[in-house]
């Protein structure tokens, strides 16, 4: 990035480190344990955190090894820990100050949206290992900031939190707006473009046509297709909505941009780029991408998802991520993946009334079957080009 960019975020974050963790120490000294151990650490982590900013002018070959650790550690800790912060300093403001709460809830909530920008492009743009970037990526960043104003929430001592605030908060729609900008700057930091949202002017009219027929049906059929037997399973449909609510749409819309901006954006950018000199380079990036986005869905085990029921949607998530992925590349226009896919989140939840699979029977497992099928057939549509890095 240009060096005045650069220059501004690098001071953004120092100015947003010594705010929240310095108003931490402020209230560990106000309440007699600025001398404890939480205090001492606290310390040790507000200096480790400074390194990052003034590595520009350390010779690569000094402290390397712990630089790069550091690295690692500071985005673990400030994409985890950082809401909790900014909860941490409302309650002090409202609490030491005549400010009303909900008026700085609603300025911290607004906040989270940009809070991870200097950290990403910081402490997480270092990172050069491939492997140790998706990880990141995936395990911490994502779920970081995502789920940074539900965790925001939590923060002891907030009390006028408007319930319109915990249903939006819990739902990760404005954690996903925060992602996409987040993301978005730290992409650009490791030298990739923002994707195009114009479909490619070589695109057939054909194949974008088939493309969009495919996605619609399936769109319509995972959402209401209520065949009992392989002979009705695409042609009985019940048009219900069980719940139609703002709560099943947000929490649909959610993933719609959140992990299409992760997977389709930057891991399958990242991989295309690691296979840049690869014979079948688009096969290789299209298809571990969709592994770790089908993997990425077994954490909902953790959520009480039944192990089958998971078993189930990683299947059916690898086979969908081959077709966004390809669709993606094929028509150039990210808007496509995204449309796809929060679609199909929104109309299977709300048509549902539940945000969870239930346990498959046979005829839902030779359905997936199908899917993957047909799915998978999205890559060998021909002339696929990549517009992404």
């Amino acid at each position: 990035m240009q060096a005045d960019v650069d220059r501004q975020l690098r001071r953004w974050y120092v100015a947003q480190l010594v705010v929240l963790i310095g108003a931490l120490l402020v209230r560990l000294l106000a309440n007699g344990l600025g001398s404890s151990l939480l205090g001492v650490m606290l310390l040790l982590w507000f200096f480790s955190a400074m390194l990052p900013v003034y590595e520009q002018g350390v010779a690569d070959k000094s402290w390397s090894y712990f630089r790069r650790f550091n690295h690692y550690l500071q985005t673990i800790l400030q994409f985890s820990v950082f809401p909790l912060l900014l909860g941490n300093l409302i309650w002090m403001l409202s609490h030491w100050t005549r400010l009303d709460q909900q008026g700085l809830i609603a300025v911290g909530f607004t906040y989270l949206l940009i809070l991870f920008v200097p950290v990403g492009y910081v402490v997480t743009r270092p990172v050069g290992s491939l492997v140790g970037r998706i990880m990141l990526l995936i395990s911490v960043v994502f779920s970081g900031v995502v789920g940074a104003h539900e965790v925001f929430l939590i923060t002891p001592g907030l009390t006028a939190i408007p319930a319109s605030f915990t249903m939006v908060g819990n739902s990760g729609v404005l954690g996903a707006f925060g992602f996409v900008t987040a993301f978005g700057v730290l992409m650009m930091a490791w030298g990739f473009q923002l994707p195009t949202w114009r479909l490619n002017r070589s695109t057939n009219g054909w194949v974008l046509t088939l493309i969009g027929l495919l996605a619609l049906g399936f769109v319509i059929w995972n959402a209401f297709g209520s065949g009992d037997s392989l002979a009705t399973l695409f042609t009985r449909y019940t048009i219900e909505m069980k719940s139609p609510s703002w709560k099943m749409f947000l929490s649909g819309l959610e993933p719609g941009i959140a992990e299409e901006w992760l997977y389709r954006f930057g891991i399958l950018s990242l991989l295309l780029w690691r296979f840049r000199h690869a014979k079948h380079q688009i096969g290789w990036a299209v298809g571990l991408s969709s592994l770790l986005f089908g993997l990425w869905h077994s954490t909902n085990i953790l959520a009480g998802q039944a192990v089958n029921a998971t078993l189930e949607q990683m299947v059916f998530a690898m086979a969908l991520g081959s077709f966004l992925a390809a669709s993606y590349l094929y028509t150039g226009s990210f808007a496509v993946p995204i449309m796809i896919h929060t679609l199909t989140d929104c109309l299977s939840m709300m048509a549902s009334g539940t945000q969870t699979m239930s346990q498959p029977d046979l005829l839902e497992w030779q359905s997936m079957g199908i899917l993957v099928v047909v799915f998978d057939d999205a890559l060998l549509i021909d002339g696929v080009k990549t517009t992404s890095c």
